[in-house]
């Protein structure tokens, strides 16, 4: 009987383990391409960023470079991200006004690059009222100096769960989409083990958020991972723990201000696993896991 209870938590944790293996996988496989849209010169440039170092061509889709009309709405829900690239003045012209209006009507998620012959300022401020346009999404492009790092940033922020999947075809945007799971990943981690007091509570909430990390930064490298290589990923995760440990000794050293040093703990520990698991998996993830582990515990 008491044998039988001290295997639930493991089996737990293999069916967590499982179900979030499911579901990047789902994820990935239910990509969508990125579409870019609008004047011709700047979106040549929005594709060349993208599909630079090799990228899939069906994957940055040139869609109707020219004026949009209010029926290009529906088929640009059909993307994972759309990008608008327009050429302005100083401020909004009625039609680029208008194309954005358009790109706003699909529903997906929007980043939209205006460029102009000097830092279009007062236009990017503008165009941040359109409605799923967050002003991180407005990205502002001097002409002949195309802004290729912050173009392929905003995307993978706008991607979500589909970034990895993209990142799989448009190597471009991998470390990208590797930045942003790593640091969603840190952020969640620290901010669950400042807010949950009592030792041992936080350790599956986030094992299962660095799990899902190291998952998806698989994906963005083109790697679908099988069960029996889950199994040996999952415990590298140890490294993760093991920072956690030393969070837990720390409070005792200094209890007030306790939940501080494991928020921080949690934070640089998941980062620094996901930067050994981004290496990790560049190199064409080789049999010995182990590397990983020791890799993750030397970026404490």
């Amino acid at each position: 009987m008491l044998g039988g209870l001290s295997k639930r938590p493991g089996v737990a944790a293999a069916q967590n383990a499982m179900a979030l293996l499911r579901e990047v996988r789902e994820d990935s496989a239910a990509s969508r391409p990125v579409y870019v849209c609008g004047r011709p010169a700047p979106a040549e440039r929005v594709r060349d960023t993208l599909l630079a170092d090799g990228g899939d061509p069906a994957w940055a889709q040139a869609f109707a470079l020219r004026r949009l009309r209010p029926d290009d709405g529906k088929p640009l829900g059909r993307a994972a991200v759309v990008v608008y690239a327009g050429e302005i003045a100083e401020a909004l012209d009625s039609d680029t006004r208008a194309d954005l209006a358009v790109v706003g009507s699909s529903g997906r998620p929007i980043v939209a690059v205006l460029e102009g012959i000097d830092q279009p300022g007062d236009a990017l401020i503008e165009a941040a009222r359109t409605p799923g346009l967050p002003p991180s999404a407005v990205v502002g492009a001097k002409r002949g100096r195309f802004p290729d790092h912050q173009l392929l940033q905003a995307i993978a922020e706008r991607a979500g769960t589909a970034g990895p999947g993209l990142a799989a075809r448009l190597p471009a945007l991998r470390p990208a989409v590797v930045e942003q799971a790593v640091m969603q990943a840190a952020r969640s981690n620290g901010a669950t083990a400042t807010l949950v007091l009592l030792p041992g509570e936080d350790v599956a909430a986030l094992t299962s958020v660095e799990l899902r990390m190291v998952l998806q930064i698989a994906a963005a490298h083109g790697h679908d991972l099988s069960a029996d290589r889950l199994l040996e990923v999952a415990g590298v995760l140890g490294a993760g723990m093991g920072m956690r440990a030393l969070a837990r000794e720390l409070l005792d050293v200094v209890p007030v201000a306790g939940w501080m040093v494991k928020g921080a703990v949690a934070y640089s520990g998941t980062r620094s696993l996901g930067r050994a698991a981004d290496e990790y998996f560049r190199r064409g993830a080789p049999a010995a896991v182990g590397k990983l582990r020791t890799k993750a515990e030397g970026l404490r």
